[in-house]
């Protein structure tokens, strides 16, 4: 992503609370930006369960369930239109789909190829999550482009944002993508590193003083990021914490300044079994953190 390029934006909508919101933050973003706008809406097939093999649905049938669909279809294109209204001058088209919102998401995703998916994170019951999990969290596990969820609160792009810096590659592209990303905006800046706490006897093997020499050069380099950001305008501040699981010291540290009001992070991925057994540090985040958080991927899904 370049500095102070056009983006292009896929941003999935519906008809909730949620879209008013979301549609604010990427106007925002696009207005500082320039760039383009794709409104996505899906429907609801016209039928979700096959007809029995013993049954038979003649031509008549399927005509009059195609043009439900249709309607359907005509319906959400009108009530979108108004949505472009809210947009303009920014360029923007609208597409709709029939069928199941988190396939077509992903489908528009590999067709358009955007610079970034927004999209709104609906409140579910706890029954709710564990039986289907939610559209957000589909798109960002299997997203290959970077993905910002709203939820929570409003970004207004002028407060405090966190970034989650782990010394992963990925990491390092998060950071090259926030530069880019939050350079038209008045936002400050806090870089944070979650220390992972270590059994005393792995101290002891590896050496104390070499044990202390890793945290001290981990340290100066937060310091140089610090001062990248520092060299673009930003105010920057950089903080450490302590703790088993980043992803939770990442929501308690959240939790605890209610000046952040946006969440960077990048996703490593994980191999399908470690993701069952461990769940990402990102997924875990984004579930539980109260703001919103924009989760930078690229390239093909890991």
């Amino acid at each position: 992503m370049c500095r102070r390029c056009e983006l292009k934006l896929l941003v999935p909508v519906d008809f909730s609370d949620i879209t008013n919101v979301v549609l604010r933050v990427v106007r925002r973003i696009v207005s500082a930006h320039g760039g383009e706008v794709i409104l996505f809406h899906t429907v609801s097939p016209a039928i979700y369960i096959p007809y029995p093999e013993s049954l038979s649905i003649d031509v008549i049938d399927v005509k009059i369930l195609q043009e439900i669909e249709e309607s359907k279809k005509r319906e959400a294109e009108d009530k979108l239109r108004g949505f472009l209204e809210f947009l303009q001058p920014i360029r923007a088209r609208v597409v709709v789909d029939v069928g199941d919102p988190r396939d077509l998401i992903l489908e528009a995703e590999e067709k358009e190829r955007p610079d970034m998916v927004v999209i709104g994170s609906h409140k579910k019951g706890l029954v709710e999550k564990i039986l289907i999990g939610s559209t957000a969290e589909k798109i960002v596990k299997h997203s290959v482009r970077p993905v910002l969820v709203i939820k929570g609160s409003e970004p207004t792009f002028s407060g405090k944002v966190l970034i989650a810096y782990d010394f992963s590659k990925t990491a390092e592209k998060t950071v090259e993508f926030a530069l880019s990303f939050l350079k038209p905006f008045d936002v400050r800046i806090e870089l944070l590193h979650i220390e992972e706490s270590i059994d005393i006897p792995l101290v002891e093997k590896i050496g104390r003083a070499v044990y202390e020499k890793y945290r001290e050069e981990k340290r100066k380099y937060m310091l140089s990021l610090k001062e990248r950001f520092e060299r673009e305008g930003f105010e920057v501040e950089v903080s450490f914490a302590g703790g088993d699981d980043p992803a939770e010291e990442i929501v308690k540290h959240t939790a605890g300044d209610s000046e952040i009001e946006l969440v960077v992070m990048g996703s490593r991925g994980l191999s399908g079994l470690r993701r069952i057994i461990l769940g990402s540090t990102s997924t875990k985040v984004l579930r539980k953190v109260e703001v919103p958080i924009l989760i930078y991927k690229e390239g093909e899904e890991e």
